[in-house]
């Protein structure tokens, strides 16, 4: 199986969503050979604490981690976005995560990777985002992973493209906007518009570049 030294991981369904845009800007940056990877194209369960990877480090649910793990057991380093829906790491990101511990069980076999995150939430004060990405940040430490950055974003609610946002009672663009608030373009986030968090994306992908072209010269 080839492999590839950075590989980008997003939790976001959203097709081309921002999470997706800004993993995608860090493997770029790093001009590295990557892979990305988006977690609603795959059956990846939270995991089930059967601990049937004690004695291999290899996962023995059937799904499609454990073919994801060996690609992460080949990768040197790995970025992370997720999205921050009800105040909290989204669900395809938090199971991807939890089935990180077949690997790190005993050998640590992420032990000393390098690690980005992105995290994405419809920020404007709504709770959610900080804490999201404390999650991911947390949970790539725990690997023996080196996160090197924790980059942030401001997204979009479902809300605002669903066709109901401006008469919904449950709607978030009230609560986001203001009441009688309308659905417009201006309203609307774009990552690339976020020049701090769209630069540190650069950075810190050259910084990967560079450290793991360090690594080899060792």
């Amino acid at each position: 199986m080839s492999h590839v030294p950075i590989i980008g991981i997003s939790g976001s369904p959203i097709k081309n969503s921002n999470t997706d845009r800004l993993v995608l800007k860090v493997l770029q940056s790093s001009g590295l050979p990557y892979e990305f990877i988006k977690l609603s194209r795959l059956n990846v369960r939270p995991c089930i604490a059967c601990l049937g990877c004690k004695k291999d480090n290899v996962c023995k649910v059937t799904d499609d981690f454990p073919p994801l793990a060996e690609k992460l057991r080949k990768a040197s380093a790995l970025v992370v976005g997720g999205y921050a829906p009800y105040g909290s790491v989204d669900g395809f990101t938090k199971a991807f995560l939890e089935r990180l511990f077949s690997l790190r069980h005993q050998n640590g076999l992420n032990r000393g990777k390098l690690a980005v995150v992105v995290a994405t939430g419809i920020g404007r004060g709504a709770p959610g985002l900080e804490e999201a990405a404390a999650q991911m940040v947390h949970a790539l430490s725990l690997e023996g992973m080196e996160v090197l950055e924790s980059l942030k974003i401001v997204g979009n609610p479902e809300c605002m493209v669903c066709g109901y946002g401006e008469t919904c009672p449950m709607s978030a663009v009230p609560w986001i906007f203001g009441e009688g608030a309308r659905v417009t373009p201006d309203k609307f986030c774009s990552v690339e518009e976020q020049e701090e968090v769209w630069r540190q994306a650069q950075e810190v992908g050259d910084e990967i570049r560079e450290r793991l072209r360090s690594q080899r010269m060792m």
